[in-house]
């Protein structure tokens, strides 16, 4: 799947009413008035198409509205998008369209209600962002709550051991591995479950933002139905930081003016879809090192990706060990396997990559062709941030 910054104009759907109760006559010319009304503005390029009128005949799904006036008021609200989930008074019965199907992907949209944020014991979950591995970059508000000593902290085994070192109550590390995933899900969960059984403050933290193909949403609806609504504290996402860090800008004037986020694996360890070339375009992967030969021949072969297209990798940015693999689609997954690059990476593909590195910039790692360790005037990794600050 993949992500990309566009504005969306979003279009109003129309709720239909009608009374069930066939004498209602005033409630009846009310909604047709208010049809007309609605009619006449559309044709004069107000708002969008109407759909046909009278609705068909749909199954019954029951609500009730104080007055036929109140009816024809939500209908108009509706059309003007200010009514998204509709609260009736007791009154007279009226028939709606029945809900559409729910799924995974409407689940969210469709949740009427949230429980507490906290248990009656008292547990309650932060869900918390730790950035791309440099503590220095966790926010005032997540290093707040990984001081807790009562805490209990569910880390995922990408989180960086610099991170995991600031946590002062109990933490356990989920073993992510490929082929076991979705086992180790379970287990978090599980124990995140039995630390809100103990009512302690149960904090999981989750590498970078968790909401950018992260799972953070799942695991919000997850512990919702455990009966708690998690405090969320968004993190430093590494789409944007650990470019950055390894001195590639992903935007750049007269080189870039867009930029798309994709993951490297999809629901089931399918593959994504393909972002088709541009050449001011930016494409950031998340967690798709694992299958960078594949990605970058799909991109050359069905995306229409140059094979000289710059590609660079940064390896656990921010972190003492950090270093930026460059490359081109035609090159890069060999100089990949020559330095053992591991997750957690960024992969960033585009002309960004040759922006703001320099010959000096390789040379820092001896010489050596397609790996640079810091980046120019840019800090990068534990030692480079710490002297900047006089540490």
């Amino acid at each position: 799947m993949s992500q990309s910054f566009a504005h969306n104009n979003g279009t109003s759907n129309m709720s239909y009413l009608r009374p069930s109760n066939g004498n209602n006559k005033s409630a009846r010319a009310l909604i047709v008035a208010s049809f007309a009304l609605t009619t006449m503005i559309t044709t004069s390029g107000a708002f969008l198409p109407h759909p046909s009128f009278p609705p068909p005949s749909l199954p019954s799904q029951r609500s009730s509205c104080s007055s036929a006036s109140s009816c024809s008021s939500i209908i108009l609200q509706a059309h003007h998008g200010q009514s998204s989930s509709l609260n009736y008074s007791h009154g007279d019965d009226v028939l709606l369209p029945p809900s559409p199907k729910r799924d995974n992907r409407t689940a969210a949209a469709t949740t009427r209600t949230k429980p507490p944020q906290r248990l009656p014991n008292g547990g309650r979950i932060t869900l918390v962002g730790a950035g791309p591995g440099l503590p220095d970059l966790l926010t005032l508000a997540a290093h707040r709550v990984l001081s807790d000593p009562d805490a209990l902290v569910v880390v995922d085994r990408l989180v960086s051991k610099e991170i995991r070192e600031v946590v002062a109550g109990e933490v356990r590390v989920a073993r992510k591995y490929p082929g076991c995933a979705e086992q180790a899900q379970e287990e978090i969960y599980e124990w995140c479950k039995g630390g809100l059984r103990e009512g302690r403050h149960v904090v999981r933290l989750k590498i970078g933002d968790p909401f950018v193909f992260g799972r953070g949403g799942e695991e919000v609806l997850e512990f919702r139905k455990f009966g708690v609504d998690p405090v969320v504290i968004p993190g430093v996402s590494a789409a944007f930081s650990a470019p950055l860090l390894g001195s590639i800008p992903v935007t750049h004037r007269g080189i870039s003016n867009q930029v798309v986020m994709c993951t490297g694996y999809g629901r089931d360890n399918t593959s994504p879809d393909l972002i088709r070339y541009h050449e001011e375009q930016t494409v950031v992967f998340l967690m798709a090192v694992g299958r960078l030969r594949e990605l970058c021949r799909d991109l050359v072969s069905k995306a229409g990706y140059p094979k000289d297209t710059p590609v660079g990798i940064v390896e656990r940015a921010g972190c003492p060990e950090q270093r930026t693999v460059v490359g081109t689609m035609d090159t890069i997954a060999d100089l990949a396997e020559r330095y053992d690059v591991k997750p957690p990476s960024t992969i960033v593909v585009g002309e960004v990559v040759n922006v703001l590195l320099t010959e000096e910039d390789y040379d820092s790692f001896g010489g050596e062709e397609g790996v640079v360790v810091g980046g120019g005037g840019v800090i990068s990794g534990v030692a480079d941030w710490q002297s900047y600050f006089g540490q």
